[in-house]
């Protein structure tokens, strides 16, 4: 005979709401690689008008400076590759 496990689930108390958990936002270095690239090709097929121009320029220019720090700070901590040893080739 099969035995039935039952699963409790806690109700809420009345008058309260419930939301459900949701994950954290996640957003990475590549997404902001391709928005700004998203940014760079709609500008470039006219899809801003004159007056968003400087806004979406000033956006461009902060996330594409966060990105060069971001490159730069990644190829700082890269490790160093150590030069080739020198074979020692003594002629006897």
């Amino acid at each position: 005979m099969a035995e039935e496990t039952k699963t409790e689930v806690a109700q809420p108390e009345e008058g309260t709401v419930t939301t459900p958990q949701s994950e954290a936002p996640n957003l990475t270095v590549a997404d902001l690689r391709n928005i700004r690239a998203i940014i760079d090709i709609s500008s470039q097929r006219g899809a801003f008008r004159g007056a968003e121009l400087k806004t979406v320029g000033e956006v461009f220019d902060k996330l594409d400076g966060f990105l060069k720090a971001v490159d730069a700070k990644a190829q700082a901590e890269a490790p160093k590759e150590d030069a080739p040893a020198e074979a020692n080739t003594e002629e006897k």
